[in-house]
């Protein structure tokens, strides 16, 4: 990786676990915590627009009454979670400044493009981003921030990105015990190690 992007990546780190924590809090606390069974971080495709995700217990049982067969992809896939902390009235967002600071960093590493396959260092810069919120997801685990939803399964995806299952595997492996990550992996549709 790029000095200068790993420099960024470094500094840009040290704001990101708080904020990603405060918008965890920020869109679970819009229902009790017995009844989250979700919470997750969600990316595009460019790494920049960086979201916090719940499901409640409702929506989940919703889904899987209306779905029998689809229940892990309703409990894993973030983007048919009900919560999401974008858009929330009378929620402050505590991830518009990260999102902001992610967008000016790509323009500044991968210039102004808008075809993924032409931009050089493209690649280099999401995974800078998405190496670094698993870092700071997989700190918020080791601190016991996640325990206060003890019935939520943890997630980061990146949405609609080009990127294996593997690497996100890797990117989840921390935030689960050995039957969630046996379960995602499966969500994944990769095989179990």
């Amino acid at each position: 990786m790029d000095l200068e992007l790993c420099a960024w990546a470094h500094d840009w780190s040290d704001r990101l676990g708080s904020a990603l924590e405060r918008a965890v809090l920020a869109v679970a606390g819009q229902i009790l915590a017995s009844d989250v069974v979700g919470i997750g971080v969600a990316t595009d495709a460019d790494a920049t627009s960086i979201v916090a995700f719940a499901h409640s217990r409702q929506h989940f049982e919703e889904m899987i009454a209306e779905d029998p067969e689809f229940v892990i992809d309703a409990k894993w896939h973030l983007g048919e979670w009900d919560l999401a902390i974008v858009g929330v009235q009378g929620i402050d967002d505590p991830l518009v400044p990260i999102r902001a600071e992610a967008e000016r960093a790509q323009q500044r590493f991968t210039g102004s493009s808008t075809d993924p396959v032409a931009v050089p260092g493209l690649r280099e810069f999401r995974r800078a981003v998405w190496d670094s919120i698993s870092q700071a997801l997989t700190d918020s685990v080791a601190r016991g921030f996640f325990e206060q939803w003890p019935n939520a399964v943890r997630v980061f995806l990146p949405l609609d990105a080009d990127i294996s299952g593997d690497d996100i595997a890797r990117w989840n492996a921390a935030l689960h015990d050995r039957v969630g990550t046996a379960e995602f992996r499966e969500f994944l549709q990769i095989d179990t190690v």
